[in-house]
């Protein structure tokens, strides 16, 4: 099974961090290169956008984030992690 097919079922074929279910597409966790499950998170567009560019960020967006830091995935710790960290820098007071 590819490691996309793992991440959909994992995820239920919804964003790990936002839980949209449009627009899916496999993200490494930096610093990895390894595509393998554990490595990886399933995210759409939006998130993979503003986390690639982030001085476009919409705050209001990551207020999800609320719901999937609890992820049991490390992965999804990971990114929640380092999303809330970047908008609590960037004054967002919800973030801490």
């Amino acid at each position: 099974m590819s490691t996309e097919t793992i991440l959909l079922q994992r995820c239920d074929s919804k964003c790990e961090l936002c839980a949209s279910d449009s627009h899916l597409s496999l993200y490494q966790v930096p610093p990895e290169s390894a595509d393998t499950p554990d490595k990886c998170v399933m995210i759409c567009d939006t998130c993979r956008g503003q986390i690639d560019s982030p001085d476009t960020i919409d705050a209001n967006h990551w207020r999800c984030l609320n719901d999937s830091m609890w992820s049991q995935v490390p992965a999804v710790q990971v990114m929640a992690w380092r999303q809330l960290t970047q908008l609590s820098s960037a004054g967002e007071s919800w973030a801490n």
